[in-house]
């Protein structure tokens, strides 16, 4: 019963987080990158402070608090900024889509991080998923390296914050995983993130403005979701069916994308499709060489 309640978590975090990419890219459009991110992760604070009251950081083993924490913090200053730095709704798909490298990146480097055995499969499968990044950031353009270099060369910073933010949560999760022990300090983070952000806003001299109801309630919402989410993931990948959740984390990039499209009334380049495949794929034959992996450890 423990299992099915933390893949209920787990599922309704993966859901929450199809709908987030578009709808932060609306909220910082409206306010701002600096004043977006910052009021997004404040109300996301203030949600999960209401639901699980003061975390009890003392109580966290210290390799949890500082080490987790330090990629928690990160992942989410620099995915806030690069979908809030893409010049347009196009590349908003394509930093989502770089991003999405993570349940990839999970698996390899639980190797060193949480001794997996994983079976050669993983190796194809790395190969497949980044071939279908190249294939979505070269989609509209040339489909070589010329054209995938040119166009990161647009707007380079976009991309290299999603890439970062993909790293960042692959270790996170693996740390999170290890040391954690059952405890949750992901309040205690989302806080820090905020923080970080409005010291940025501040830094850079930005103004916050009214922009209307509709951003309002875009905002609530993703100050609610966003807490929710990673709350519930946090739950899910301590008291669920890890391998259950991988499967269907690997499915998230294809549905996130669908819904970006229609929040953008945007359709990207046919090309970009086949590389969301290639990215889903790649990450299911990760997913098979830990299962295959674990088979060969028990044999």
């Amino acid at each position: 019963m423990t299992h099915f309640k933390g893949n209920l978590y787990g599922i309704a975090a993966l859901a929450l987080w199809s709908t987030m990419t578009g709808v932060m890219r609306s909220v910082t459009e409206a306010f701002g990158t600096a004043a977006g991110t910052a009021l997004i992760y404040t109300l996301a604070t203030v949600a999960l402070y209401l639901k699980n009251g003061r975390p009890r950081l003392r109580a966290m083993p210290a390799a949890y608090v500082w080490g987790c924490g330090f990629f928690f913090v990160l992942y989410g200053i620099v995915f806030s900024q690069a979908v809030g730095l893409a010049v347009d709704h196009r590349q908003t798909l394509e930093v989502g889509m770089l991003n999405y490298l993570w349940p990839c990146l999970i698996i390899v480097l639980s190797i060193w991080i949480n001794k997996e055995r994983l079976h050669w499969l993983v190796w194809p499968g790395c190969v497949l998923s980044a071939a279908g990044i190249f294939w979505c950031l070269a989609s509209g353009t040339e489909v070589t390296l010329a054209g995938f270099w040119a166009n990161i060369m647009t707007a380079p910073a976009p991309y290299a914050l999603g890439l970062t933010a993909a790293l960042s949560w692959g270790i996170y999760c693996n740390l999170s995983r290890r040391y954690a022990q059952g405890h949750n300090g992901v309040t205690a983070f989302f806080g820090v993130v905020a923080a970080a952000l409005w010291i940025n806003f501040l830094l850079r001299g930005d103004s916050v403005y009214y922009p209307g109801l509709w951003p309002i309630c875009e905002l609530i919402f993703l100050g609610a979701a966003f807490g929710a989410s990673y709350s519930l993931w946090e739950t899910g990948i301590h008291r669920g069916n890890m391998v259950f959740l991988a499967i269907l984390s690997y499915f998230t990039p294809a549905v996130s994308m669908l819904f970006m499209c229609l929040w953008f009334k945007t359709l990207p380049a046919s090309g970009f499709w086949l590389g969301v495949a290639m990215v889903v794929g790649g990450s299911l034959l990760c997913w098979l060489s830990v299962r295959k992996g674990a088979m060969g450890a028990g044999a």
